[in-house]
């Protein structure tokens, strides 16, 4: 079987992008630096968030009201330090996300209110790390692309949102990442500081600082060696 074409690729074209995940810290871990870029380059990038990681705390002296404060908190500044103009973050509750139409009414909703060109979010059917990706991301994933398509492009899904005035959207490509088969690398080198300070941000979710902007260095400059490129981050590509 032929290996997959690595290469490095150019930024997407688009005047707006709508990232979503599952959690708060899921975007500035896998493209912080790619996001960062686009805002530099002119795009207007928002950011959609699906659950508070309220779950997400191994302090037994905290409830998860708490965390839930803390981390939107976290995640709205960690968003400013990228330049992303907004941040929303959906009723979904940490490990319990399940794939279904009103969940994917949510995001066909925000689809036709933004009408972004490029949707980033997670890869639901190569996801990273193998067997054990969490499955919220699983599932934002999946939703996403089902209401990218065809759920936001054709009229007759939901066409309650039609009749408040909202228009139908087509997405033209979605870039999926923390992906096992992503063969697309954007070279982040001159965003990875600002990636690192914006995934600081979240200090409830931070042990060592000093280590995490280490390791993340190595890790940004290992996923770009394959691809010949100081640091980067990477993507499975789908163009409708």
């Amino acid at each position: 079987m032929q290996s997959p074409i690595r290469r490095s690729a150019e930024l997407p074209s688009a005047t707006r992008v709508l990232a979503i995940c599952a959690h708060p810290d899921d975007i500035e871990s896998w493209c912080g630096g790619t996001l960062a870029l686009l805002v530099e380059r002119g795009c207007e990038v928002r950011l959609a968030v699906c659950t508070p990681g309220e779950k997400g705390s191994a302090d037994r002296h905290v409830t998860a009201a708490q965390v839930a404060e803390t981390r939107i908190r976290e995640q709205r500044a960690a968003a400013a330090r990228l330049g992303i103009s907004a941040v929303r973050f959906l009723d979904g509750r940490d490990g319990e996300l399940e794939d279904t139409q009103n969940f994917r009414a949510q995001i066909v909703r925000l689809l036709r209110e933004f009408q972004p060109e490029v949707v980033f979010t997670h890869d639901p059917e190569h996801p990273y790390p193998p067997y054990i990706a969490h499955r919220d991301h699983r599932v934002v994933g999946r939703v996403v692309l089902d209401a990218v398509y065809p759920a936001a492009r054709d009229h007759l899904f939901f066409p309650e949102q039609l009749a408040e005035g909202l228009t139908t959207h087509a997405v033209s490509q979605v870039w999926l990442f923390a992906s096992l088969i992503a063969t697309t690398a954007i070279d982040i080198s001159t965003t990875l500081e600002r990636k690192i300070v914006a995934r600081l941000d979240h200090r409830s979710q931070t042990g060592d600082p000093d280590d995490l902007r280490v390791s993340w260095r190595d890790r940004a400059a290992a996923i770009g060696a394959p691809f010949g490129l100081p640091a980067a981050e990477t993507f499975t590509v789908v163009v409708l």
